[in-house]
């Protein structure tokens, strides 16, 4: 009998107690401070160019792979590698931003990445140039 009392209190409490779920969209998910999301690319404020320099060492440490830099035609320093980042198998573990010497890449609060295709997670270096720094409640506001 008592087992069935506490049990009754319990479920009580459960009623009385606000959801820990939210109805998204409609309402935002607060996202705590230091979250990693997708991938950007930092600019040199200065030249307005991108930092990064395709040395490779984020697409070595990358434990799923995710980042490639294609160079075509190796013989050539002509050529302009080919940086791609495939949000769709990306882990957000951060060890690309850790092996980055020049500090060019960043993760920010979007973590949002649901498309319907594959291929759409997939961004190239010009695709990932965050535009403008912004913090987590102006993420929001969009």
């Amino acid at each position: 009998m008592i087992k069935i009392f506490k049990n009754f209190i319990s479920t009580l409490g459960n009623v009385i107690k606000r959801p820990l779920t939210i109805n998204y969209p409609q309402e935002k998910i607060i996202i705590p401070e230091g979250s990693k999301g997708k991938l950007h690319v930092k600019l040199d404020l200065d030249t307005l160019e991108m930092i990064c320099e395709d040395c490779g060492k984020c697409a070595q440490v990358c434990p799923k792979g995710c980042i490639r830099i294609i160079k075509e035609g190796q013989d050539r320093k002509e050529d302009v590698p080919k940086f791609l980042f495939d949000a769709g198998g990306c882990i957000f573990c951060g060890n690309c931003i850790e092996a980055c010497r020049l500090g060019a890449m960043e993760m920010s609060y979007e973590f949002q990445l649901a498309e319907f295709s594959r291929n759409e997670l997939i961004f190239e270096k010009i695709e990932l140039v965050r535009q403008a720094d912004y913090t987590i409640k102006e993420f929001w506001s969009k």
